[in-house]
């Protein structure tokens, strides 16, 4: 009876899955990613969160976390889907205008969700961000030195990589 129960919830868990990547395709149309993939492509953060056995409302946030910042999806739309405590770590991980880095980070390291999300989605962005120019990658490196190496323990890592792509000509 349990294990039924669990496979529902799965079920479940997978539809309401589909129906965010949907709604966050369809959101981000046609923008790209730096390196030029689509934004909403596999292998990003949720992936990440997916494979490590994160429950889906971190999963969802993290196809979500960009949406309110670059795109016109509603904080309505957010909630509809995913409710509202999706809606509350979206909102932590948004930029607003004027934004403060410190306030911001710290905002985002009271919330269990935004910050895992925050990490998985650096530690996806250090892995590709290979193929953008040496200036953009000096800074990426130096702002997540700042501000988000304790987000995970495969960040630091992660930016020695990205290190060694600046030292070859």
């Amino acid at each position: 009876e349990e294990m039924r129960t669990k496979e529902k919830a799965d079920s479940n868990d997978q539809a309401l899955y589909e129906k965010a990547y949907e709604f966050a395709k369809e959101k981000h149309g046609t923008q790209k990613r730096i390196g030029g993939a689509p934004y909403i492509s596999t292998g990003g953060g949720s992936d990440i969160l997916k494979k490590e056995g994160y429950d889906i409302e971190y999963q969802i946030v993290a196809l979500f976390h960009d949406l309110l910042e670059d795109t016109d999806a509603t904080e309505d739309e957010i909630r509809s889907i995913a409710g509202e405590e999706v809606l509350q770590a979206v909102k932590l991980l948004t930029k607003e205008k004027g934004y403060d880095m410190q306030t911001y980070v710290n905002r985002i390291r009271q919330n269990p969700i935004a910050y895992a999300v925050k990490g998985a989605d650096r530690l996806h962005n250090l892995r590709t961000v290979f193929c953008t120019s040496k200036h953009f990658r000096q800074k990426y490196i130096t702002e997540t030195e700042i501000w988000y190496l304790s987000f995970r323990p495969d960040i630091p890592a992660e930016v020695e990589k990205l290190k060694q792509t600046l030292e070859r000509v």
